[in-house]
């Protein structure tokens, strides 16, 4: 009778895999604790984990010592081929998760303050029309974020509005915007149709937070133009800057943020003479990453949107 499988004979019972990750957490972070920490679990359970290990395979896979751990001669040749397998596991789950979604019509998007409060609910509302079975969930980031929960693949299809580089991302102009000087109705300006940029230095700023595409762009054509403005305050969103300028000063913020207190003449915007504010607005995704049925099937409706 054999001990070990013939060499392309399948192996009936394989290393299990939570003490291989052990394993390999192990190894990266040259400590049982540290290890724990990677994997979430106590360090006991890390050490039980890798102890089994070395007793299936019958030889020390861990030198340990005040250094910490590291890997023996045997552990050195099985890092590499544990690492790739606890990749392997990972594509598989990815796989797992996105044929789940594709057969949930589920639909997971990102989407810069801007989008995601004035265009996005109405563009999915439409959507659901032609696709009512579909279920989108929305993550209301800046741009920043936005790009963030693409690479780390929370969101299938983003939506920005800043400077952020998108090289390697396919892109869809979406909605072409301007960005405005916006201020309450009872404000000096708001008899005013235009401003100078260096009028600006002498009022407060509300402005964004840090990130904020709006900010972004304001703040970098400004300053092409000489002009530097540091905020007496900053907000989370278009909303809480809005109701900030009924105590004074100005925001920089889209059209679209304001319509509504516009008509209801609560706020007044203004374009600067001097600095042209247009921007255009986009939907991003990774082309690397072929979409599930719902999300190809958005991105289309997107691209025959007027921009």
């Amino acid at each position: 009778m054999r001990d070990h499988p013939a060499i392309g004979e399948p192996v009936a019972n394989p290393l299990p895999s939570p003490d291989l990750a052990a394993f390999v957490a192990a190894c990266e972070a040259g400590s049982m604790r540290g290890a724990a920490d990677t994997l979430d679990l106590t360090q006991s359970a890390v050490t039980k984990r890798v102890l089994a290990l070395e007793r299936r395979v019958g030889v020390t896979l861990l030198e340990r010592g005040r250094f910490g751990v590291r890997p023996t001669a045997a552990g050195q040749i099985l890092y590499p081929e544990a690492k790739r397998v606890m990749a392997a596991l990972r594509d598989a789950e990815e796989a797992l998760d996105s044929h789940r979604r594709d057969a949930g019509e589920s639909l997971a998007l990102a989407a810069s303050h801007t989008i995601g409060e004035f265009l996005l609910p109405d563009w999915l509302a439409r959507f659901r029309h032609e696709a009512p079975a579909v279920h989108a969930q929305v993550a209301i980031v800046n741009s920043t974020g936005v790009l963030a929960a693409l690479r780390e693949r929370r969101a299938q299809i983003g939506f920005v509005e800043g400077l952020d580089p998108l090289d390697g991302l396919d892109t869809l102009v979406v909605q072409r915007d301007e960005i405005a000087v916006v201020v309450a109705a009872g404000h000096r300006w708001a008899r005013r149709r235009s401003l100078r940029a260096s009028e600006l230095r002498g009022e407060p700023y509300v402005a964004r937070e840090e990130g904020s595409g709006t900010r972004t762009v304001a703040t970098a054509a400004l300053a092409e133009r000489g002009v530097e403005i540091a905020p007496r305050l900053e907000l989370a969103s278009a909303e809480s800057v809005k109701r900030a300028l009924a105590s004074g000063g100005f925001g920089l913020l889209s059209r679209l943020a304001v319509e509504t207190e516009e008509r209801n003449g609560l706020l007044h915007a203004l374009p600067l003479r001097d600095v042209p504010l247009a921007r255009e607005l986009r939907a991003v995704r990774d082309p690397r990453r072929p979409l599930p049925r719902p999300a190809e099937r958005f991105w289309r409706w997107l691209d025959g949107l007027p921009a």
